[in-house]
């Protein structure tokens, strides 16, 4: 009998073959195919570099970065003050004509560069933009750089994102209304009441809000119906420190409220909260912390009107040792807890 037959090496080689073939298959470029809009909505989520390296993939692929929606992030988390840096982000801006959706911008100096800043936000590109990220280095002297009042003329943002600087004066700045607002966040900006419950009041879909370090204000009343997550922070000296009062007014859709390095005495008022899950850190800095009709004086429960079944994560700051009468009295007011954090 010929062993030929019962051999499994040409089976073998035929798996071989058509695993090679499927391997090497070039089949027809169905990306390509989309429409130009859809193609520019892939692009315009790639870095810069990414985006524009698309281009020579083929003759389809030519044109599309520079009609897309240009998604610009320096990606810097270093100060860069070289001439070549700033040049560069000319020439992107430049060789771009379509629309922009962000602009992020970590390393770039705002005092030196003002001018150079105010050009680039009257850009006809910047016209609908969406995100609009601007961290400044700290300057030797401690004052923030003013801002131009072209950076605030976006009624399209989705998301804004400030850190070390002031906002114009309130004469200079327009209407001031952000009606897409989602995120807003504030680092080290030094900006006035009126000034911001203007923008706060024209800005009602805001959901989002990070509020650390700012000054120029003293009282801070919120009334945002969407608003689901709330951090203020304040790590400034004690001898600078201005916020004294936060009301949150209308908290019906409010789920995480972050209260971080608030041992300078402010008090917090939230009214009307109903799907609260976390709060932290409540201290014994706070002299009244109110929460809807519940009121707590330098940590202490002292009028327990309701429980807060909905409250699963809590954390405490005690500099002290945790006293066990104050632990038990908030198990009792938020009596559902999945998650306790004591941090001394």
């Amino acid at each position: 009998m010929n062993p030929i037959f019962f051999s499994k090496k040409p089976e073998r080689l035929r798996k071989r073959r058509r695993n090679k073939e499927i391997s090497t298959y070039e089949g027809p470029d169905l990306i390509s195919r989309l429409p130009d809009d859809v193609l520019g909505a892939i692009v315009t989520l790639l870095k810069p570099d990414q985006g524009a390296r698309t281009a020579i993939l083929s003759r389809r692929w030519r044109y599309v970065w520079r009609s897309a929606p240009l998604n610009f992030d320096d990606g810097l988390k270093s100060v860069d003050f070289s001439y070549q840096h700033i040049q560069v982000i000319s020439q992107i801006l430049a060789a771009h004509p379509g629309p922009a959706r962000r602009l992020a911008t970590r390393s770039l100096d705002l005092g030196r560069n003002i001018s150079l800043y105010d050009h680039w936000f009257r850009l006809p590109a910047f016209d609908a933009l969406q995100d609009l990220l601007l961290h400044f280095p700290l300057t030797p002297c401690a004052c923030h750089t003013e801002l131009p009042a072209s950076a605030l003329r976006f009624a399209s943002l989705r998301l804004l994102d400030l850190k070390n600087c002031s906002f114009p004066a309130s004469s200079c700045c327009g209407s001031l209304a952000f009606p897409c607002l989602t995120y807003l966040s504030l680092r080290g900006v030094s900006i006035s009441e009126e000034l911001f419950h203007r923008m706060i009041s024209s800005s009602p879909r805001i959901e989002a809000m990070v509020l650390d370090t700012n000054s120029g204000h003293r009282r801070l009343r919120l009334s945002l119906p969407r608003l689901s997550y709330l951090a203020v922070a304040d790590n400034s000296l004690p001898c600078r420190k201005e916020l004294e009062e936060l009301v949150v007014e209308d908290a019906a859709s409010l789920e995480r409220l972050l209260l971080h390095e608030l041992d300078n005495g402010m008090s917090v008022r939230i009214i009307g909260a109903t799907k609260l899950k976390m709060i932290g850190y409540l201290a014994t800095g706070f002299p009244i912390f109110v929460l809807n009709n519940s009121i707590f004086k330098s940590m202490v429960p002292v009028s327990l009107v309701e429980q807060f079944s909905t409250v699963k994560i809590l954390a405490l700051h005690m500099p002290d040792l945790p006293k066990l009468k104050v632990v038990i009295a908030y198990l009792r007011c938020f009596p559902c807890l999945e998650k306790l954090k004591i941090k001394d």
